[in-house]
């Protein structure tokens, strides 16, 4: 009977240690400055990552790299962190306006809407329609 509640419970940790390693992570970092107009806002995201930690690094590297906007980059900082959800950064194309909006949702459809609605919001009202989508992804591993 001893040999047996051993045996469970080892396979009980190897389950939790494989189980906790095995999930994706995402997560999505974004940095902008006060003059957003002049300085853009430089963006980085990952899924798939082995852990949140990992995805927290690399989205931060990808954010601090962003070539679109290097003062903004500077002031990185993760925004969010998601499991088996997607993300999309929606941007008004034009250099000197403000429109940008992200979103996390349950959808990769959702995510793109509420990203296009947030710019859309920011945007000036000639300028709601310039609003376009920039990066989206989900974090699709279990």
């Amino acid at each position: 009977m001893r040999h047996q509640n051993i045996i469970a419970a080892v396979a009980l940790l190897l389950f939790i240690a494989v189980s906790g390693s095995a999930r994706a992570e995402g997560a999505l970092a974004v940095g902008m400055t006060f003059n957003l107009t002049d300085d853009g806002i430089a963006v980085g995201a990952v899924v798939n990552s082995p852990n949140r930690e990992k995805a927290e690094q690399v989205a931060l590297e990808q954010c601090r790299g962003f070539k679109g906007a290097p003062k903004a980059t500077p002031n990185c900082v993760v925004i969010a962190n998601f499991r088996r959800s997607c993300y999309a950064v929606a941007f008004d194309p034009s250099t000197k306006e403000p429109g940008y909006g992200y979103a996390i949702a349950p959808t990769k459809a959702a995510a793109e809407a509420r990203a296009i609605a947030l710019c859309k919001m920011r945007s000036r009202e000639e300028r709601k329609s310039a609003c376009a989508l920039d990066l989206t992804n989900c974090d699709e591993r279990e």
